[in-house]
Formats: structure tokens, sequence, C-alpha cells
């Protein structure tokens, strides 16, 4: 065998390798970029499951409204100058933001977000729309991430009322169970 056949096949072998030692890589980025978005969830649902967390939603969903009526709860909002003790609001807020911060900008699957967060990231968008509105006054930019977020939400929740996932049928009995039945909560 002549040295250029030699040659020949040794550079289709390293071509090879080198195509093999590619897939490889892309396979393996792959891999690591689904075991970090899925750390990333996890660690935004343990958050959400933090006991003071819990504190925080409870206060949004049962006292928020109500001292909202307070003039001067409302004043310290609109004039930034509030005490994060008192305004817990502002920390669900924060939260939503980081989250949608983070799948905006592509660093968390908006499907994995999607199914999980999107009925409980509406109903807190509707109960602190009051809140919003007065932080924007200093800050008009505030919570953006949030909104992108919650209009995300809005959109996926329509279409999942208007289109549920192809499902066997519920045994006799239990069709009131039918998510085509649910309020849309508007």
């Amino acid at each position: 065998m002549s040295w250029e056949a030699l040659t020949a096949i040794a550079s289709l072998i390293t071509a090879i390798v080198i195509a093999a030692t590619a897939i490889t890589a892309v396979v393996q980025i792959r891999h690591l970029r689904t075991a970090n978005q899925l750390s990333a969830a996890l660690k935004l649902y343990d958050e959400v499951d933090d006991a003071d967390f819990r504190k925080v939603r409870t206060f949004v969903q049962t006292e928020l409204e109500e001292r909202m009526t307070d003039p001067v709860f409302r004043d310290e909002l609109v004039s930034s100058k509030f005490d994060r003790d008192v305004h817990l609001e502002v920390r669900l807020g924060n939260y939503w933001e980081k989250y949608g911060l983070l799948i905006r900008t592509g660093l968390l699957e908006k499907n994995l977000f999607l199914d999980w967060g999107a009925q409980a990231c509406l109903r807190d968008w509707r109960a602190m729309r009051g809140v919003t509105k007065a932080l924007r006054v200093q800050s008009p930019e505030v919570w953006r991430d949030f909104e992108y977020l919650a209009r995300l939400a809005s959109v996926h929740l329509d279409r999942l009322l208007a289109h549920p996932m192809r499902q066997p049928k519920w045994q006799e009995g239990l069709e009131e169970m039918d998510i085509r039945n649910a309020p849309a909560g508007r």
C-alpha cells in the first residue's frame, strides 16, 4: 500500500473520530442543559414551598386587597419608600419577576413553567394589579418580566382549556371533572 493511500485512510479515520467526538459533545451539552434546567426549576419550586413564602402568598390572597384601601399603605408604594417587612407583596412580585427573566432570556424552558405555575402566576398578577400600578408611578418598568410571565400564562391557560391534552375518557360518574368544564379563572 502506498504512503498516499495510508495518509488518506488516516485522514478519514481522523475525520470520523472528530465527528464522533463532536456528536458526543453535543449530546453531553444537551444533557447538561436539561440537568441545569431541572435544577433551576426545582430551586424555584422549593422557594415557593418555603414557610415564609407561603405567608407572603397568603397575605397577598387574603389581606392585600383590604390593605390597598389604606392611603398610607398605598402611598408608601407610590413613593417607593416602604418597609419590605410590611409590604410582603413585593417579595411575591420579585419572585415572579425573577422567574419571568429566566424564561424571557431562554435560561429556563417556558413549558417547564407553564404546566406547573401558569395558574398561580396569573392569580398573583391579578391580585397585585393595584400594587403594580402604584409601583409603576416611580418605576414604569417594574415587574415587566412578571407581566411577561402573566401574559404567557394567560395564553397557555386559554389554549389548555380550549384544547386539553388527549386523555382517556373519565369513568362513568366522573365526567364533571373534565378540565374543559373548569372556569377560566377570569
